[in-house]
């Protein structure tokens, strides 16, 4: 009987699973298309027509991984605070999750030891990732402006992607992210900075 060529959604799954296997187990140094594909059951070409190259296709695993655990992405999350610090610390525990998911695959290793400015895949996954950070504290705003905790207004950018980067950093040095760390980060920082532009 001739096996049925996966197509679609189900070789796309079958791609990234065999992709985070390899990084998980073998590590950045040993992902190519070649060992990608091989333990995929597919063909390189099938690869090179989707990804430019493994790194690329390797955020892609992630990311795909991320959305899965996290049930969709950051700005999607279903929000149920009834106060600014309630939201907050609902996308902040989120986006730990996220952290978590990110270092599980040891893609905090090797981001350290990838020419970051000059890569195209990683500026591409940054634009990308800081876009739907800001979305997501964007929506956080807008409820709290809803409940009259905050007036009308848009936070500047740097602002609404503090957090993020505050937490990415404490990931990247292996310093531990507490629930006291969390309350410092929101109601010492974050509250009182968004109460100056918009209270």
């Amino acid at each position: 009987m001739t096996e049925t060529r996966r197509r679609g959604a189900e070789l796309e799954k079958a791609i990234f699973q065999a992709t985070r296997e390899i990084l998980s187990k073998d590590g950045i140094e040993q992902l190519s298309f070649a060992t990608i594909a091989e333990r995929a059951g597919t063909s390189k070409p099938v690869l090179y027509r989707r990804w430019h190259s493994p790194l690329e296709l390797a955020i892609a695993a992630i990311q795909d991984q991320i959305v899965t655990e996290n049930h969709g992405r950051l700005d999607e999350l279903e929000l149920t605070g009834t106060t600014l610090t309630e939201d907050l610390s609902q996308v902040l525990k989120r986006y730990i999750v996220s952290i978590d998911t990110f270092n599980q695959a040891a893609v905090i290793t090797w981001f350290q030891h990838v020419d970051q400015p000059s890569n195209p895949e990683v500026q591409a996954l940054l634009e990308s990732v800081k876009a739907i950070d800001a979305h997501a504290i964007d929506r956080v705003c807008q409820r709290a402006q809803k409940r009259g905790e905050l007036k009308a207004g848009t936070l500047p950018n740097e602002l609404k992607l503090l957090p993020f980067d505050w937490l990415r950093y404490r990931a990247f040095t292996n310093e531990p992210i507490t629930d006291a760390t969390l309350k410092f980060l929101i109601d010492d920082l974050l509250v009182p900075a968004y109460y100056h532009v918009l209270g």
